[in-house]
């Protein structure tokens, strides 16, 4: 478990979250990065997510035991962009749909199911932790109101109809995941456990870096209404 290992790094303390939703995420985890490693997303879906292909041909050089243990951190290693609720505002929109276009057949990805299963479980832990909201999906205050208020249809519905947004964690971190993997590959467990610990940092910036947003946004509102 990764308590275990980031137990060991000095100055860290585990996030108080109750084992059986860290187990969850560690499921959800591993199971995003077998998806990766095995090329289950659709190829198209990859096109414009080249950190998502790379990713996924570095994983499948890693054993079973060496992703499991990648996957054991206490956060998501996967983004819905759930800290970024404008990117929700329009799929949203189609909450004024009749019963019979909620629940259209439609065909379903591999993407789009996981993208469902992840939705779900934020959608629980929006609506059960609100710390626990922060830590494993950076969910802003704004998110976590308008997610944990979404019918369950519609939850569905922007997976199969949005998946696409969904994208390996910080991908534009220029040391996170070749870190991750190559210490995943070394086995080099303390390192590992580093880098880790490097993504509960990562989160903490999001959320200031969105809070600090949200204060310039109700600023400017301010100005144009006085």
């Amino acid at each position: 478990m990764i308590s275990r290992h980031m137990e060991r790094v000095p100055g860290y303390r585990s996030p108080v979250l109750p084992s059986d939703l860290l187990a969850r995420i560690h499921a959800l985890n591993s199971d995003y990065l077998e998806l990766l490693a095995t090329g289950s997303f659709a190829s198209d879906d990859l096109d414009g997510n080249p950190c998502a292909r790379s990713i996924g041909t570095q994983l499948r050089e890693l054993s079973h035991d060496q992703r499991a243990r990648l996957a054991a951190a206490p956060y998501a290693l996967y983004s819905l962009r759930l800290d970024h609720s404008r990117c929700w505002r329009d799929p949203c929109s189609v909450m004024a749909l009749v019963a019979s276009e909620r629940y259209r057949p439609s065909e379903v990805s591999a993407e789009a199911l996981f993208c469902e299963t992840v939705l779900l479980q934020a959608w629980h832990v929006a609506n059960t932790s609100p710390l626990a909201a922060r830590v494993v999906y950076a969910m802003t205050d704004a998110a976590r109101t308008w997610l944990a208020s979404a019918p369950l249809w519609l939850l569905k519905k922007l997976a199969l109809e949005h998946s696409r947004v969904l994208t390996p964690r910080w991908p534009a971190n220029p040391c996170f995941w070749p870190d991750l993997l190559r210490f995943a590959r070394e086995d080099d467990r303390a390192r590992l456990a580093t880098t880790q610990l490097l993504g509960l940092q990562l989160v903490a910036v999001e959320l200031e870096s969105a809070r600090e947003t949200r204060a310039v946004e109700i600023g400017n509102r301010r100005q144009e209404h006085p």
